[in-house]
């Protein structure tokens, strides 16, 4: 983000946010697709032959979605509704990557009956209605088993998801289990591939290193009872910062996440995926809003917009740190908590934050809100959701 004639401009081609009020209903959240286009570019060049398959949950905006399809993306989706969204989107079957912890019959139903290109398989249950599911339709389900092998990466707790305490994937120990559960569902089910997904906001990889050594091990074990595992995904999570734009270092901190990935993975010669969604679109949304009042306590100075934790919960959540900047750059600052509209207290954008001088009226961008944004959103309060622009 960069102020070019005092009006603030989202991405490296600069392109100004204060046109976009001029017909002002309620909060936007604008998406530049031509940084899309850059940050899928760089991570393309980092990984060479990975396949990128988007994580859908990330933004699901229909626009961004046929921009990464023409780029050449894959889709990584964790429901129906994103199955349909990404179709719908002119992804194919062929594109689709299915993940997520609690496939229900119908959703596994459908997705078979698709001909989705892998399921990635998330506990022993699953995989047995997977294979039970499959025999009674017909079918032969393209399986990837999501193993964890409880590694911590230092993320907040509620990102994590590569520890034994977490409810995603499945604990090493269990791999008799699933081998036994694979074979006797031999006409059902294939094995293609071994999943890992240790969190998001990964940013130090000493612990990814060490998952991809262990799960590298256990692939190549199972490649021996199964010949038809052909795939390694090591799913996704490399982090941004919030606090700042440093486009260079992140592109560093890329090409030392790929370079560790392939130096372990290359000699399995097999089809590598991974999952990038925060890294991709993170930096390039933001959301505006407006300054509805500033109110003024013994205490301190509250900045009241008409956009919240309805709209953006990330801070609520997870205590995240977004930049705010006015859309017109004043040389004065001011000391206050951003909140919205909603009645709940945890309802803030940031506490006793200093940002440039607002006053009634004003806009202002919540930036790098990309990702897990408007996906998030909900009508809490019966709030509208806020409109969605690509530019």
């Amino acid at each position: 983000m960069e102020y070019v004639n005092n009006e603030l401009c989202l991405g490296p081609l600069k392109k100004a946010l204060l046109p976009l009020c001029a017909n002002y209903m309620r909060p936007i959240y604008v998406y530049d697709l031509d940084f899309i286009s850059q940050r899928y570019q760089a991570m393309k060049r980092a990984l060479g032959p990975t396949r990128l398959f988007y994580a859908v949950k990330a933004n699901p905006n229909v626009e961004i979605l046929q921009r990464l399809k023409r780029l050449g993306a894959g889709a990584d989706v964790v429901s129906l509704g994103e199955i349909k969204r990404a179709l719908e989107s002119g992804f194919s079957v062929q594109d689709i990557v299915y993940s997520g912890v609690g496939k229900t019959r119908h959703e596994i139903t459908e997705a078979l009956k698709l001909g989705i290109y892998q399921i990635n398989v998330e506990s022993l249950p699953e995989l047995e209605r997977i294979g039970s599911l499959a025999k009674s339709m017909g079918k032969k389900a393209s399986v990837a088993l999501r193993l964890n092998p409880d590694i911590d990466i230092k993320t907040h707790p509620y990102i994590a998801t590569g520890l034994k305490d977490n409810k995603f994937g499945m604990e090493l120990s269990l791999i008799p289990e699933l081998v036994k559960c694979l074979k006797s569902h031999e006409d059902s089910i294939e094995l293609v591939g071994v999943s890992l997904h240790l969190g998001s906001m990964m940013m130090e990889f000493s612990g990814y290193k060490e998952a991809l050594q262990i799960l590298k091990k256990i692939y190549v074990d199972l490649q021996k009872q199964f010949p038809t595992l052909k795939r390694f995904d090591f799913g996704g999570g490399l982090g941004i910062f919030y606090d700042r734009l440093d486009l260079e270092l992140e592109e560093s901190l890329l090409r030392d996440y790929a370079k560790i990935t392939l130096e372990t993975l290359s000699d399995l010669n097999c089809e590598l995926q991974s999952e990038p969604g925060r890294w991709l679109v993170g930096h390039c949304g933001a959301l505006i809003t407006q300054v509805q009042y500033i109110k003024k306590t013994s205490a301190k100075t509250f900045l009241v917009v008409d956009s919240g934790m309805n709209h953006l919960i990330r801070p609520s959540l997870y205590e995240a740190d977004h930049l705010i900047l006015p859309l017109v750059k004043s040389q004065e600052n001011m000391k206050a908590d951003v909140v919205g509209p909603i009645c709940e207290s945890s309802d803030f954008f940031a506490k006793d934050r200093t940002l440039g001088k607002v006053s009634e009226g004003d806009f202002v961008a919540v930036m790098d809100s990309g990702a897990y944004g408007y996906s998030m959103a909900s009508v809490y309060n019966l709030q509208e959701l806020p409109l969605e622009i690509c530019i």
